[in-house]
């Protein structure tokens, strides 16, 4: 993988391993969901009954497109920030993916997170494991077989997404990366905010996290274009 990033880098042209990409997403079937999380993570318990540093998901947006190319719906979930709503996220997220017969993530991430809740919630580790056995995971097929050297030999979605998709960008918005969200979401749950700050807030969360999945929308089409 270094060997290619570095002959991208040198010689300015993507390295694409078309085959390597198109094995990938055999296994893509639609309508597929577009999925991602944002957490919170505390030392100090905001909660009841969550442990020091204990991570909680807190938020999701979900793109759903229903057949190749075509017209996406979304939905999203955001936590209210006074209390522990896992349980209530989980039947919504759910209800939600319930449709899709495959479900992009980016990264390992989600699958960890949904493990997480079916263990916190045994009446719902069927469903959960049933939407575990969706999940797809963009990532590899971007950082195996597209190579570019805009890239600079990394494969996270912030990198991909301004070479893929140059018209979207996290560069307006207030929470622009994952560590912020965390943040952000924390100080919400301090209580110590107004409640003018509370609707900026909330907004601004619901913005990144959408960006986040539609990112992997058109990631995923760019993929699909690869002849």
């Amino acid at each position: 993988s270094q060997q290619k990033a570095a002959t991208a880098i040198r010689t300015k042209n993507p390295q694409i391993d078309a085959a390597v990409i198109r094995a990938a997403l055999d296994s893509v079937v639609w309508p597929v969901g577009y999925l991602d999380f944002e957490t919170l993570m505390t030392a100090v318990p905001l909660y009841p009954d969550v442990a020091p540093h204990e991570q909680l998901v807190t938020q999701y947006s979900l793109h759903v497109e229903a057949s190749q190319g075509g017209e996406l719906a979304h939905r999203e979930y955001l936590a209210d920030h006074a209390r522990d709503c896992r349980e209530e996220l989980a039947t919504r997220l759910i209800r939600d993916t319930a449709g899709c017969r495959t479900v992009a993530v980016y990264s390992s991430f989600e699958k960890t997170m949904i493990r997480g809740l079916a263990k916190l919630l045994p009446t719902y580790a069927a469903e959960l494991a049933n939407l575990e056995a969706k999940l797809f995971d963009l990532e590899p097929a971007v950082r195996k077989g597209l190579v570019h050297p805009e890239f600079g030999g990394r494969s996270s979605i912030k990198v991909v997404l301004p070479v893929l998709a140059p018209d979207l960008s996290y560069a307006d918005l207030e929470i622009g990366d994952g560590g912020a969200a965390v943040a952000a979401f924390a100080k919400l749950a301090s209580g110590k905010v107004t409640e003018e700050e509370v609707r900026a807030v909330r907004r601004a969360l619901l913005e990144y996290c959408k960006l986040d999945t539609l990112a992997m929308v058109q990631v995923l089409g760019t993929l699909l274009e690869i002849p």
